[in-house]
């Protein structure tokens, strides 16, 4: 049933161009969670490859709708958020959500954000630019989950990756990590294989219509032999 809702949300709804603006050209439609969103996309943009809806994304969104995973006053922290979908949703699902990515691509996440977030939810929501392995250290220790999707593309930002989640984390955290698996099986199964060093790693659904699969990860109890930021 999962597979059917994850293809049936992976067509869209229906989308529709927009002329004229200096951040989209055209806006996709999302049923999700009992929400309907409005995405706005700039595919092949100079930007890269954040302003385009990746499936991994919704994967995500599909299996916190299957398993019913909601977020009331929860604290979040999604990395290399592109479009803001994944975050958006959360938010609307409760939680007090920052939403990350680089400087570039603020702006259209920031209305992303007001195509879908209600005046009385704005406050849950921040957007802002986080460089992995950088300036981690000026975000805080305490959320309660971390998110990502497609986020593990180059052997170079895995180091990066893990040594922000170490700071963003502690022992309560709950980490939910989407890869689409046919973009490098060698890459992503030895970005997971690192993390679990320091974090327990478990793979809880597999999407097997995009190849797609979904961990969950907490943190390992310290040891002499952990990562020193």
């Amino acid at each position: 049933m999962s597979e059917t809702k994850l293809t049936k949300l992976m067509g869209k709804t229906y989308q529709r161009s927009m002329y004229r603006d200096d951040d989209f050209t055209k806006k996709e439609y999302y049923q999700t969670c009992g929400f309907y969103l409005q995405i706005g996309v700039h595919p092949f943009s100079k930007l890269g490859y954040g302003t385009s809806v990746w499936d991994a994304s919704l994967a995500l969104c599909q299996y916190f709708e299957t398993e019913g995973i909601r977020f009331p006053d929860k604290k979040v922290i999604e990395l290399g958020a592109g479009t803001g979908i994944l975050s958006i949703l959360v938010a609307l699902l409760g939680g007090n959500v920052t939403i990350t990515d680089q400087p570039t691509l603020l702006r259209q996440i920031e209305r992303n954000v007001s195509f879908n977030i209600p005046s009385s939810f704005k406050s849950r929501v921040k957007v802002c630019a986080l460089s992995w392995g950088r300036d981690h250290t000026l975000f805080p220790s305490d959320y309660d989950y971390i998110l990502g999707s497609d986020i593990i593309y180059s052997f170079e930002t895995i180091p990066l990756i893990l040594q922000t989640l170490l700071h963003l984390s502690n022992e309560n955290t709950i980490i939910y990590f989407a890869s689409r698996m046919d973009y490098g099986h060698l890459l992503i199964g030895y970005g997971y294989m690192t993390m679990s060093q320091y974090f327990k790693t478990e793979l809880v659904c597999r999407y097997k219509v995009k190849d797609i699969n979904v961990y969950k990860m907490v943190r390992k109890t310290p040891t002499p032999g952990d990562l020193i930021e």
